[in-house]
């Protein structure tokens, strides 16, 4: 087994070195799919080392969706276990799942004893020195909204997606699909009827229906990984992406992966110079670049169509 994990490390920094300028992160992927322009002002503030311009992830909120996320990768486990614990009171856990977490509190303890534990590890690990600080009311309501989803997710498939989960074939382990110079870690790696398929993180709500199309190709990028390394016969043709413990199901189709190689060059194209023309209006009230971005815009349209 040692030596069998010293290989798999060993291959993980082989594809870490493999990456370049032209290598693409589905990182990026994701940050394309919310606005390009983000991307094109994020990469350009790093290439020129302007810290001042870098995305700031205290401002942006970043630190306690880090917290959520490392809950969420451990929630597969304290479901399991928890569920466990009823059983050895209950003879019947399938009856009782509208409620066992909605409204147990002894679990909504156990989620905001996790939640202190690693706000601990975090403010330690960014030195923040209390200075990062959420009220309790919001992680209540979160505690909440993580209760009722658990409880959605079971009420449709059962607990097996979080048996996958809990027992992951790897976990934040990297990537390379070389022929696209394409690198990603996914959260974890799972393994359903035989398969391997990627399972992401999502700290937001899900849509009523499916999953949004930002995540559907994140998830593809992930796929076409996986496929390259495995092989496609031993990987699902289907993703698992966890909406705060709602977990949804989906199938990757041939456009979604089509798609990715379409945004794959125009990423390379960013990182050319070349400023995309599309984003989204919609981010443009609280995104960090927002000042350099209409500046940028002004002075392009003003070269084209004079005026001030």
């Amino acid at each position: 087994m040692k030596r069998k994990n010293e290989k798999n490390e060993k291959k993980e920094n082989e594809n870490i070195q493999k990456t370049n300028d032209k290598t693409v992160f589905v990182s990026e992927i994701r940050m394309w799919t919310a606005c390009p322009k983000q991307l094109y002002f994020k990469i350009s503030a790093e290439r020129k080392s302007q810290p001042d311009l870098i995305f700031n992830e205290k401002r942006a909120g970043v630190f306690e969706n880090k917290i959520w996320r490392e809950i969420c990768l451990e929630l597969p486990a304290l479901v399991l276990e928890f569920a466990d614990d009823i059983n050895n009171d209950e003879n019947n856990i399938d009856e009782k799942t509208d409620v066992i977490f909605a409204e147990n509190s002894e679990f909504k303890n156990r989620i905001k004893k996790l939640f202190d534990e690693i706000k601990q590890e975090i403010d330690f690990e960014n030195l923040l020195e209390n200075d990062f600080d959420i009220e309790n009311d919001k992680i209540e309501k979160k505690i909440e909204e993580l209760s009722r989803n658990i409880d959605l997710t079971i009420q449709r498939n059962g607990t097996k997606f979080f048996e996958a989960a809990s027992n992951p074939t790897a976990v934040e382990k990297s990537f390379l699909f070389e022929k696209a110079d394409l690198f990603g870690a996914p959260p974890k790696v799972l393994i359903i009827d035989e398969k391997r398929l990627p399972y992401l993180i999502k700290i937001s709500k899900a849509p009523s229906d499916g999953v949004w199309e930002s995540e559907r190709i994140a998830a593809t990028a992930y796929l076409m990984i996986l496929e390259s390394e495995f092989g496609r016969q031993f990987v699902s043709d289907s993703v698992v992406i966890d909406y705060f413990g709602d977990y949804r199901y989906v199938r990757i189709r041939p456009q979604n992966r089509r798609k990715v190689f379409r945004i794959i060059r125009k990423i390379r194209d960013i990182k050319k110079g070349k400023m995309p023309r599309e984003k989204n209006i919609r981010l443009c009230g609280g995104c960090v670049y927002r000042e350099k971005c209409h500046v940028k815009a002004k002075t392009l349209f003003t070269k084209m169509f004079g005026g001030e």
